[in-house]
């Protein structure tokens, strides 16, 4: 019975920690800056820092300004420049984006 416990522990312990999907993902808000043929940059996340990054593959469902999402991105090492701003943003790769419902 003790082996039984104790397997039973362990098991409850690896599945918790393997559970947090959320694991390196940020909070961000969806910013619609309009057009990107006319004077816009598209869509851009600003990230809680503030900072903004221009993802280069966020799915439709996320074209909603102010929408409210958990975000892991990884840096292409490329910059790019728009009218908005007049800044240069880092182009990001979404690998995982979600809705944020907490807040």
């Amino acid at each position: 019975m003790k082996k039984f416990t104790w397997f039973l522990c362990c098991g409850l312990l690896l599945a918790t920690a393997s559970c947090n999907s959320d694991k390196n993902m940020v909070k961000a808000t969806i910013v619609d800056t309009g057009d990107i043929t006319n004077e816009g940059c598209g869509y851009l996340l600003r990230l809680e820092d503030s900072a903004l990054v221009q993802p280069n593959n966020l799915p439709s469902a996320y074209f909603h300004n102010g929408l409210k999402v958990r975000v892991k991105y990884t840096h292409t090492g490329v910059k790019d420049t728009c009218d908005y701003g007049s800044k240069v943003y880092d182009l990001a790769t979404i690998e995982k984006i979600k809705r944020d419902l907490d807040r």
